[in-house]
């Protein structure tokens, strides 16, 4: 069961222009902790989740499709927007 939507993060990351080390540096993490949560070895930490928020400039949206994907939770939200 995939955590965080990796391939979604990866793209937004390539989207803004960036690279894993300079999302680090911005975040103020290691480059490592990045790769790490890129490639599934670990979970990110609230800090780190709030740090790609601000510097990715992720809409609530874009956080709920990477950071809450239909694997985690069991359900598509679109399919709970519609039926509300």
């Amino acid at each position: 069961m995939e955590v965080i939507n990796r391939n979604l993060l990866k793209a937004r990351i390539a989207e803004c222009g960036l690279n894993n080390g300079i999302v680090a540096q911005l975040i103020g993490v290691n480059r490592g902790t990045i790769s790490n949560i890129l490639n599934g070895k670990t979970k990110p930490s609230y800090d780190v989740i709030n740090g790609l928020i601000f510097t990715l400039n992720l809409t609530s949206e874009d956080c709920y499709k990477i950071f809450f994907p239909v694997s985690t939770i069991g359900f598509s939200f679109n399919n709970f927007k519609e039926n509300c």
